[in-house]
């Protein structure tokens, strides 16, 4: 018998919804192979788990707490100090995971930089798009601070990002996933710098797991990131939006498939079982900071241009 666990926390419409959504089915796929995920349409696009055997958001929220109160994160994110690093030694640490059949790691390697794209002034292996932190601030040590604050109320942090309300308690930085953390100067009452940021940590730990779903990639030297699509505007992260129930396998081909696949043909409408497309802006600013934001929603027309 298959379960529906409703997560009105999130939010098909939100980059960090949708993705900690994708993070939460390829996670939950390891506890039950025929695991699903959809959108269903409430005040918003809610995300759905499909599963026999997570019957309840209750048992899912203690499966999540056990697991990321295990020792599988830490191996991803205590190799090195910076994702950017010399491309031997990239090279030899995915060999090296490969040949130690060490396919998290291997996973989180190929997602996190796109290897054959090389910084011409540093010769450092080019990161994904999803890498947005810069200066003092690293992916991997805000990743680990962020996982160091989900395990500390472990419970608590999945619930509130799955069930909600989202209420930004945890002082920690989002990595740049969730638009509704961007602190805009002329919005506040002082000045970004002299505040803390703060996240939802719980959904950020499932969108980081998500991450070798749409992994980077070189293309003549150039790096660029499954997911993500360049135009004059502007460097976007565009995703579906479904209805159908999908396992992890489909899951992973549309979103590989890319924009154009998810629209008919003629581009009258999208392709049967996916209700809307949303894309959200990867605004850089600062020294190689960016930021996600607010999402919207394109049209099938759009996405065949």
């Amino acid at each position: 018998m298959s379960h529906t666990i409703s997560l009105p926390a999130l939010m098909g419409s939100h980059p960090l919804g949708a993705l900690a959504s994708f993070g939460l089915l390829r996670l939950a796929t390891e506890w039950d192979p025929q695991a699903q995920l959809s959108f269903e349409m409430q005040d918003d696009w809610v995300a759905r788990l499909h599963s026999e055997e997570l019957s309840t958001a209750e048992l899912l929220i203690e499966k999540l707490s056990a697991w990321v109160s295990s020792d599988v994160l830490d191996r991803l994110l205590e190799w090195a100090e910076d994702v950017r690093v010399p491309p031997k030694e990239y090279r030899k640490l995915l060999e090296q995971a490969t040949g130690d059949d060490d396919h998290y790691f291997a996973a989180f390697l190929s997602a996190i930089a796109c290897d054959g794209a090389v910084d011409g002034q540093k010769g450092l292996v080019k990161p994904s798009a999803f890498y947005m932190v810069s200066g003092q601030q690293t992916f991997l040590g805000g990743m680990q601070q962020v996982v160091a604050a989900v395990r500390a109320s472990p419970e608590i942090g999945f619930k509130e990002a799955l069930i909600g309300p989202w209420r930004y308690q945890t002082k920690a930085h989002s990595l740049g996933w969730d638009p509704n953390a961007e602190r805009l100067y002329a919005l506040r009452h002082r000045a970004p710098t002299a505040e803390k940021p703060s996240c939802i940590a719980g959904a950020v730990v499932l969108a980081f797991w998500a991450l070798p779903l749409m992994p980077g990639v070189s293309v003549g030297g150039r790096p660029y990131t499954i997911g993500f699509t360049r135009r004059k505007e502007g460097t976007f992260l565009a995703w579906p939006i479904f209805s159908a129930p999908i396992d992890l396998a489909e899951l992973t081909s549309l979103l590989r498939a890319g924009p154009r696949s998810w629209t008919n043909n003629d581009g009258s409408g999208f392709r049967s079982g996916i209700e809307a497309v949303f894309e959200s802006l990867r605004y850089e600013f600062g020294q190689g900071y960016a930021v996600l934001r607010a999402a919207r929603a394109v049209s099938a027309t759009s996405l065949r241009e």
